[in-house]
């Protein structure tokens, strides 16, 4: 057997959506909606190890509790049926944690298919992927990221699910296309997921969006009808609200990324470094420190393998 694999997931942002959650299996709930992949993502390495007896978790080299990595880990020895081996498990994240990049279900996707290489590859990816998406909705960390991140690009959710079980539709886009997040912090997936409040103003505005952008499945219409969307749900802090205003005074489409305080938008590369100069003139009016701007390039491709020893 292998004794070290590592595996990579891009990020994933999500503009609009909106939850189909009600079954009782994890398997068919999800979510319907739209977002985007970025090249910034996840890297899981895990290790068996011999000296311990226990899963070891670490996310940038800190000791973490990480509840989906750990369930992760037991649904697969579960599928695989057999027992549990000790593992060291190494989270290597480069984008903001809980800022809305899918960093959860990266990092669940990332780590169930490197120890599905670890075992020779017992199962596909769809059934691998599948475990990912269990963990992700059971923890209450996500309902369709771990989809997007399955096959990358951009992707309208249309049938909710896991990857095999739900579907999507893909939007065409320019390869040179680039993600600007300008970003004040995390925001709690799993607190929104539960709150009455903030459900009910999601299922509205969210149904009413993606049927729409179904109808014209373009980068237009997506960064149109996520900024719609984020306006309508209200999910929005005042430091966010001025940052779109920025955005828009300057003429730049921008949206809010679900569920992370702060916003986004797509760009042409040539476009990115007056854009780039926006963002930092918002950005000095906050402490230093207090926000920060990310660029990324589109994810062409899904998670995969990367190396192996």
């Amino acid at each position: 057997m292998l004794r070290q694999v590592a595996a990579f997931s891009p990020g994933h942002l999500t503009g609009l959506f909106y939850m189909q959650d009600a079954s009782s299996d994890p398997l068919l709930a999800g979510s319907l909606g739209a977002g985007f992949s970025i090249l910034k993502g996840v890297t899981t390495v895990i290790e068996v190890r011999k000296s311990f007896d226990e899963c070891s978790v670490t996310l940038n080299d800190k000791p973490n509790d990480a509840p989906v990595s750990h369930l992760v880990r037991d649904l697969f020895f579960k599928e695989l049926g057999e027992k549990p081996i000790p593992i060291d498990i190494r989270h290597i994240i480069e984008t903001p944690e809980g800022a809305g990049f899918g960093t959860s279900g990266g990092g669940a996707l990332s780590l169930v298919l490197a120890l599905n290489h670890l075992y020779g590859e017992p199962f596909n990816t769809i059934k691998a992927a599948q475990i990912a998406h269990v963990a992700e909705v059971r923890c209450k960390t996500g309902l369709g990221t771990v989809m997007g991140e399955s096959f990358g690009g951009f992707r309208i959710l249309t049938k909710a699910g896991a990857p095999g079980i739900g579907s999507t539709i893909s939007i065409p886009y320019d390869k040179d296309l680039y993600a600007l997040c300008v970003m004040f912090g995390p925001l709690s997936t799993k607190s929104a997921l539960s709150d009455p409040d903030i459900r009910a103003r999601i299922m509205k505005a969210g149904e009413k969006y993606h049927s729409l952008l179904c109808k014209t499945p373009d980068i237009p219409s997506f960064l149109k009808y996520s900024r719609m969307f984020a306006e309508e749900t209200a999910l929005y802090s005042d430091k966010v609200r001025a940052a779109l205003d920025t955005f828009t005074a300057a003429g730049i489409n921008a949206s809010m990324p679900m569920f992370g305080e702060g916003i986004f938008s797509i760009l042409h590369k040539q476009e990115l470094p007056e854009v780039i100069k926006v963002a930092q003139k918002f950005c000095s009016g906050y402490p230093e420190g207090s926000v920060n701007v990310m660029v990324s390039s589109i994810a062409k491709r899904g998670a995969g393998i990367v190396s192996e020893d």
